[in-house]
């Protein structure tokens, strides 16, 4: 069980551990009455019912966050996002048994997976694109579209934010995404994912990248760049890299993040083993689903409905 205090964290809670709802009650109120109101928002329950269920308090204040509380723009995202999850379904991509096999396959060399959680209780995702493994576009963005499904899922109370930690190291314009495939990604985790990135590691990327971050840098919400934490340099025990990710991660943010670590597979992301990491990650589905299915999760309400975790994270506002 983790608990921290809000006073003691090394970074504003509100922004980089959970998004502040008890504040914003009017504004609640506010997007509530103009959902209500809206046709096309009533239309999506119609033919996606989960859509109503889905707008918790914790989904609603991110969106307007993300539209600096302004009624009728968060509206519109949320309708945008809503549109999306009726058509891609999230929310059932694990559940189909034809996908379970095509999730090992693109996540067979690491280049995109949960973790596991750091210190403060927030799932840390890892991206890899170094060991791309797979010329499937749409099979890429259902991984993707899974991971942050399961990332919501793994939040334990107190907690709406992951980590997006980058592995960069070998990096080069010759195994980058497509600028298009680099746009898709960023617009599922601003438009489908609003407030939800804690906080973002660009690990060890070489000066070559600058020329692709700033070709996309446009595309970032100011906020969103402003959760970059660029690590470059010596990160051995005890430097001052070392001791920013512990303040960030926790003591074995090595082990938990695969940086410096072995590689244990050939073309595979360092610290990544397949036969060990996937079926402990579909043991934890499980898991989560006999909770669900029993009513026995405890968790606060997140993109995908009733998350559920093992611990909790007591956070004094």
């Amino acid at each position: 069980m983790v608990h921290t205090d809000a006073a003691h964290l090394p970074f504003d809670g509100s922004v980089h551990l959970m998004t502040k709802v008890a504040s914003h009650e009017a504004d609640l109120v506010a997007l509530r009455a103009a959902l209500d109101s809206s046709s096309a928002f009533q239309a999506l329950v119609e033919k996606y019912p989960e859509a109503a269920t889905w707008c918790t308090d914790t989904n609603l204040v991110r969106f307007l966050h993300a539209r600096g509380y302004k009624v009728e723009q968060s509206l519109k995202l949320i309708i945008e996002a809503l549109e999306w999850r009726a058509t891609r379904r999230p929310d059932l991509i694990d559940k189909l048994p034809e996908n379970e096999e095509l999730l090992s396959k693109e996540s067979s060399t690491g280049k995109l997976y949960c973790a596991g959680s750091d210190r403060w209780g927030r799932p840390v995702v890892i991206f890899n694109n170094t060991v791309e493994n797979s010329n499937d576009s749409e099979g890429r963005m259902l991984l993707l579209a899974w991971n942050l499904e399961f990332a919501c899922k793994m939040m334990p109370t107190g907690v709406d934010k992951f980590v997006a930690f980058v592995h960069l190291e070998k990096f080069s314009l010759m195994n980058t995404p497509s600028l298009r495939e680099t746009r898709d990604t960023i617009q599922m985790l601003c438009r489908c994912y609003p407030e939800r990135l804690g906080h973002c590691i660009v690990y060890k990327a070489p000066s070559v990248f600058n020329t692709l971050f700033n070709a996309i840098k446009g595309l970032l919400d100011p906020r969103t760049v402003a959760k970059l934490v660029f690590i470059k340099g010596d990160v051995s025990d005890g430097s001052e890299n070392d001791m920013r990710m512990r303040e960030l991660l926790g003591p074995d943010w090595k082990v938990l993040t695969g940086a410096e670590q072995p590689v244990y597979q050939p073309r595979s992301s360092p610290g990544y083993r397949h036969d060990v990491h996937w079926p402990a990650t579909m043991q934890k589905l499980r898991e989560m689903r006999a909770r669900e299915s029993s009513g026995a999760s405890h968790c606060h309400s997140t993109a995908s409905g009733a998350s559920t975790a093992p611990s909790t994270v007591a956070v004094a506002e």
